[in-house]
């Protein structure tokens, strides 16, 4: 049974695929209200529990709009969902200084533009900001350097301001999830195509837990009870949802 989420007021920045998709469609059917936002505009329906919203994350002056918009539709804002950001393959030493810089405007500079525009919403009455890190930035990941750098960079912002914003009954977490998302592709087509079927067989193989990855429902949740009262003392957080691959603490 989904956690009752009625009247909470809910952003999902990153909304169109994957996690974020399913993250939209557990809110609304525990009883949110939500803005689903995403860079490019969607034909998917609305309703009077679900609102579309389009903003390049990178942009400060269209997240600011987007957020307000946003608000204004829901009311207020109670919680921020988000899974938005880019992942990418590149060896070490031949990244360019453009494809790091490009890695963090995304998902490090993303992260602090959403994050803020919710303090701005939040300051007053309080609420809970979920950020998304990455196991590669815990333990690292082979030609995933930029990519680990960054998703390290969101966990550390996410520990100093669930400091920050604690005096005003803000909470910020982070998941750090592994999950069969488009992310995935991306991965699968580094993979030299000779090498598929092993890539294939490790995806399978991954956790603890029968069936290798699973979809983006199996994220969605933890993302509700985070958005939930029901988390009200919980912050500063790295939840690891992965069927066990990263057993966090051990």
């Amino acid at each position: 049974m989904a956690v009752d989420l009625t009247g909470r007021r809910i952003i999902v920045a990153g909304a169109a695929t994957g996690i974020g998709e399913a993250a939209v469609d557990y809110f609304v059917s525990s009883g949110a209200r939500v803005a689903a936002m995403d860079i490019k505009a969607t034909e998917k329906s609305e309703g009077d529990s679900l609102r579309h919203f389009v903003a390049d994350i990178r942009d400060r002056a269209q997240v600011s709009q987007a957020f307000d918009q946003a608000c204004a539709f829901m009311g207020g804002l109670d919680v921020l969902c988000h899974p938005a950001g880019l992942n990418g393959r590149g060896i070490a030493e031949e990244l360019t200084a453009e494809q790091m810089l490009h890695m963090f405007e995304v998902n490090v500079m993303g992260t602090f533009h959403t994050n803020q525009e919710a303090w701005r919403h939040m300051r007053d009455h309080g609420g809970s900001i979920i950020n998304f890190t990455s196991a590669a930035s815990i333990r690292g990941q082979k030609n995933e350097a930029h990519y680990a750098a960054s998703k390290g960079a969101v966990a550390g912002w996410t520990r100093a301001v669930a400091m920050d914003w604690g005096k005003y009954n803000i909470r910020v977490n982070a998941v750090a999830p592994m999950a069969h998302t488009p992310m995935v592709d991306v991965a699968r087509d580094f993979v030299p195509e000779a090498q598929r079927a092993a890539f294939d067989d490790r995806l399978k193989s991954l956790g603890y837990l029968p069936g290798g990855l699973r979809p983006g429902t199996a994220i969605a949740p933890l993302l509700g009870f985070l958005a939930s009262e029901e988390s009200d003392y919980i912050t500063g957080q790295t939840f690891s949802v992965d069927g066990g691959v990263m057993m966090l603490g051990s």
